[in-house]
C-alpha cells in the first residue's frame, strides 16, 4: 500500500456514505458501553460507598444541604478536626452539587451516590467526545473511550474504580471524568483557534474539582505545544506560525484568573490553612526505580487480577502507530498525548524531591492523569491501526470476507476482555454493609444513644483485632455527624484535613482522656475490648460496641493564658511548640499558650459558663465573670471568625492548639462568635462565566480577522 493510500486508510476523514458503519456503529457501541458501566457501578446505590474520602465528602454534602436549608452561606463545618470551612480553599464543586440538590429535594445519600455513579458512567462519553474534538475518527475515539473505562491499577491513588472506591478519591474521579473534554477542547483551541469557551469551561471544571488535575491539564497542554505548532504550520502557512503560543497564553491566563475562587483565599488566609503536614509516604510518588517496575509489571494500567494485561501489552504498538500517523501527517494529537504522559511519568519519578513542609503538590496525584492519557492514546492508536487494516482489505479481491473475519475476531477478543474487566470493576464497588466485621447495622443502635447524649465531639477508639471489630473506619467516624449531627475528633482525609489548622496536632491523636479535655470530645465510641480501659460512663452497649462519656470542659470554657509562642517562629517551629504543649500537663490544668501576636500571660480564670449554643456557623455562650477571664472556644481558629460581647465587637485571640479565645470583663455577658465568609469569595465565582464569555468573544474576533485576511489574500 502506498504512503498516500495508507494515510487515507489510517487517518483521513472519509465520506460517511461510503462507510456508514464507521460513523453510526461507534455511537451504538458507545451507548452499549455506557449501559455496561451502569451495571458495573450500580452497587453504589446499596449504601454508604466505600472509600475514606468519599465519606468525608459525603459529610460535606450533608453540611451544605443543611446550611442551605437554614439560609447559611458561610458553611462552617464542625464535622471533624475541631471544625473547618467547607470548600473555602478548593474542591467545592463535587461536594456542593449533591448538597444543593439534597437541600431542594432531600435525601443527601441518594444525591451523593448519584454523583459518584455519574462520575463513573459518563467517562466513555466524555472520552469519546474529547478524542473526536481532537480530531480522532469515530472508531479510534471509541477505542480510547473503552480503554479509559477499564483502567484498573494496583494503586489506590489512580483514576477509575481503584481510586474512587479504595481510598475514596471522589473529587479526583469527577475531575478525571471531564479531563478528556478539557484536553480535547484545549487542543482544538491551540490548533484550530476554535472551542475557546469550551476549553475554558471544561478546564475550570477540572481544576475546581481537583487542583492537581487542573495543574496536570495545564502541563499537558503546554508540552503538547510543539505538536500544535507543527500542526498549525501544516494546516495554514498563511497565518502566524506562533498563533498556538498566543492561544495557549490566553487560555492559561483565563484559567488562572477564573479559578481565583479556589486559590486566592489560600494566599489571603493561609495562616488557617492546614496544608498537608502529614501525608502518607507513597503520596510523594514512586520514584524512577519503582516507576520502572510499575511499567514492566503493568501496575498502573492493568490490575494483577487481569491475566492478560491488555493495555500494557498494547503500549508499544500504540506508540509505534502514533509515530507512524505523525509521519503521515495524520492523528498528531496522539503524539501530543504521548508527550503529556511522558511528563506525568517524569513527575512521578522526581516527586520525592518536590516535598515541602506543607507538601501542597503530592506527585502521586498525577497518576490519574497519566492513566487517563495513556489509555486514551493507546486505545485510539490501536483501533486506528485496526481500522486501517480493515480499510486496506477493500483493495484486495474478496476483501469483504477478510474484513468480516478480522472484524469478527477483533470483536470476540474485545468482548472477552471487556467482560472480564467489567467483572473486576463491578466487584470493586463496595458499601458499608458489605463488610461483615464492620457491623454497620449496629451503628444505627449507637446513633440513637448519640442523639440524646450530652454535647461534645465523638472520638473513635479501637482498631480491628482477631477478637474485636474496629470503629476507626471512615463510616463509624463520619456517619454520626451525617445522621446525628455529632462532630468527629479527627478525620484523616478529605477537606477536613487541609482546611483545619488542628489536623497537624490530631495526626498523632492524644490519649482519650487528654483528647476529650483539649478538643471537647467527651463521647468515645469503642469496642468491648478497649472500653473498660478507657473508663468513663457507659452510655450504651451493643453486641460489639460501647458508647462511653469522659469528662470534658464543654465547647466554651475558662482558661489561663500562661505564655506566648516565641514571636518569629516558623510554621514548623510553632507546630513543634504546640505538640510539646499538648503532651504536657498544661492542657489538663486549663493552661494555654498564645500564638505570636495574640497576647501574653493572663490572670487565673474566675468565671462560669451558664449556657452554650451552636448554630449555623455561629457559637454563643452566656457567661458569668467575677474577675477578668479568658474563655477558650474549642473550635478551630480562622481569621474570618468575629466575636461580640453583648453585641459589641471583641478581639479574638489565637491560642493552643489552634483555637479561639476571648477575654471577658466581670459581669454576666453573652459571648457570640460567627464565621463570616467574605463577600468577595462568592463574587470570585463570577469570574468563571466571565472568563468563558471573554474566550468566546476573543475567538469570534480571531475568526473574524482570519476570514478578512483570507478574503484579502484570495482577492490578491
Amino acid at each position: 500500500m502506498t504512503g498516500r493510500r495508507l494515510t487515507t486508510a489510517v487517518g483521513a476523514a472519509r465520506d460517511p456514505r461510503r462507510d456508514p458503519w464507521l460513523d453510526a456503529l461507534p455511537l451504538v457501541a458507545l451507548g452499549a458501553l455506557t449501559l455496561l458501566l451502569c451495571w458495573m457501578y450500580s452497587g453504589v446505590f446499596r449504601g454508604e460507598v466505600c472509600g475514606d474520602d468519599n465519606t468525608f465528602h459525603y459529610a460535606e454534602s450533608a453540611l451544605i444541604a443543611d446550611s442551605l436549608r437554614h439560609g447559611d452561606l458561610d458553611w462552617w463545618n464542625p464535622s471533624a478536626n475541631a471544625g473547618f470551612p467547607t470548600g473555602y480553599y478548593y474542591q467545592l464543586l463535587p461536594a456542593a452539587v449533591p448538597g444543593v440538590f439534597a437541600a431542594i429535594f432531600g435525601d443527601v445519600l441518594f444525591w451523593f451516590q448519584l454523583a459518584v455513579f455519574l462520575s463513573m458512567v459518563l467517562v466513555p462519553a466524555a472520552a469519546y467526545r474529547g478524542l473526536r474534538v481532537m480530531g480522532a475518527e469515530p472508531w479510534p475515539a471509541f477505542g480510547g473511550a473503552v480503554a479509559v473505562c477499564f483502567v484498573l491499577s494496583g494503586s489506590k491513588w489512580g483514576a477509575g474504580a481503584e481510586g474512587t472506591f479504595w481510598v475514596g478519591l471522589y473529587t479526583q474521579g469527577v475531575a478525571m471524568a471531564a479531563y478528556p473534554l478539557a484536553l480535547g477542547h484545549g487542543w482544538r483551541w491551540l490548533v484550530h483557534g476554535r472551542s475557546a469557551a469550551s476549553a475554558v469551561g471544561w478546564g475550570l471544571f477540572v481544576g475546581l474539582c481537583h487542583p492537581v488535575a487542573g495543574m496536570a491539564l495545564g502541563l499537558g497542554l503546554f508540552v503538547a505545544l510543539p505538536v500544535a505548532l507543527v500542526e498549525q504550520q501544516q494546516r495554514d502557512t498563511r497565518h502566524r506560525f506562533l498563533a498556538p503560543v498566543l492561544r495557549l497564553l490566553l487560555l492559561g491566563g483565563l484559567l488562572v484568573v477564573a479559578s481565583a475562587s479556589a486559590w486566592v483565599q489560600v494566599f489571603v488566609d493561609y495562616e488557617a490553612f492546614g496544608g498537608f503536614p502529614h501525608r502518607l509516604k507513597d503520596e510523594a510518588g514512586p520514584g524512577f526505580e519503582l516507576l520502572q517496575t510499575w511499567l514492566r509489571d503493568g501496575y498502573f494500567l492493568d490490575h494483577e487480577r487481569w491475566p492478560p494485561r491488555v493495555l500494557t501489552a498494547l503500549m508499544v504498538p500504540g506508540l509505534v502507530l502514533s509515530l507512524l500517523l505523525f509521519v503521515l501527517r495524520s492523528g498528531r494529537h496522539l503524539v501530543a498525548l504521548w508527550l503529556s504522559a511522558l511528563v506525568f511519568a517524569y513527575l512521578l519519578g522526581v516527586g520525592r524531591t518536590l516535598v515541602t513542609d506543607d507538601d501542597l503538590f503530592p506527585a502521586v496525584r498525577v497518576l490519574g492523569a497519566l492513566q487517563v492519557t495513556l489509555a486514551l492514546v493507546i486505545g485510539a492508536a490501536c483501533v486506528a491501526g485496526a481500522v486501517a487494516a480493515v480499510r486496506g482489505l477493500e483493495r484486495v479481491w474478496l476483501g469483504w470476507i477478510g474484513q468480516g473475519v478480522v472484524g469478527f475476531l477483533l470483536g470476540v477478543v474485545a468482548i472477552a476482555v471487556i467482560a472480564q474487566a467489567a467483572g473486576a470493576h463491578h466487584a470493586r464497588v463496595q458499601v458499608a454493609t458489605d463488610y461483615k466485621r464492620i457491623h454497620r447495622r449496629e451503628l444505627d443502635e449507637v446513633l440513637a444513644a448519640i442523639r440524646v447524649a450530652g454535647p461534645g465531639r465523638i472520638q473513635n477508639r479501637g482498631t480491628t483485632t482477631d477478637t474485636a471489630p474496629g470503629v476507626e473506619n471512615h463510616w463509624f467516624m463520619m456517619l454520626p455527624y451525617v445522621y446525628a449531627g455529632r462532630g468527629q475528633l479527627v478525620a484523616y482525609g478529605g477537606a477536613a484535613l487541609q482546611s483545619s489548622p488542628n489536623f497537624v496536632y490530631l495526626w498523632g491523636t492524644p490519649d482519650p482522656q487528654r483528647a476529650a479535655w483539649i478538643y471537647d470530645a467527651p463521647l468515645v465510641l469503642t469496642n468491648h475490648e478497649r472500653g473498660p480501659a478507657i473508663g468513663g460512663t457507659l452510655l450504651a452497649s451493643t453486641e460489639h460496641f460501647e458508647l462511653r462519656e469522659l469528662p470534658a470542659p464543654g465547647l466554651v470554657s475558662a482558661v489561663q493564658v500562661v505564655g506566648e509562642i516565641p514571636p518569629g517562629s516558623s510554621r514548623k517551629a510553632t507546630r513543634k511548640v504546640v505538640i510539646n504543649w499538648q503532651r504536657s500537663d498544661q492542657p489538663l490544668h486549663d493552661q494555654v499558650l498564645a500564638h505570636p501576636g495574640h497576647g501574653i500571660a493572663g490572670p487565673l480564670p474566675d468565671g462560669d459558663v451558664l449556657e452554650t449554643r451552636r448554630g449555623p456557623s455561629t457559637i454563643t455562650a452566656r457567661v458569668r465573670v467575677r474577675t477578668r477571664t479568658t474563655y477558650l472556644v474549642h473550635e478551630s481558629w480562622h481569621p474570618r471568625w468575629t466575636a461580640t460581647i453583648d453585641g459589641r465587637a471583641a478581639r479574638i485571640r489565637r491560642v493552643t492548639p489552634d483555637m479561639m479565645a476571648v477575654d471577658v470583663d466581670p459581669g454576666e455577658h453573652v459571648l457570640a462568635l460567627s464565621f463570616e465568609r467574605p463577600w468577595w469569595q462568592w463574587a470570585l465565582w463570577l469570574l468563571v462565566p466571565l472568563a468563558a464569555l471573554a474566550a468566546w468573544l476573543v475567538e469570534r474576533r480571531w475568526l473574524f480577522r482570519r476570514r478578512n485576511s483570507s478574503a484579502q489574500h484570495d482577492r490578491q
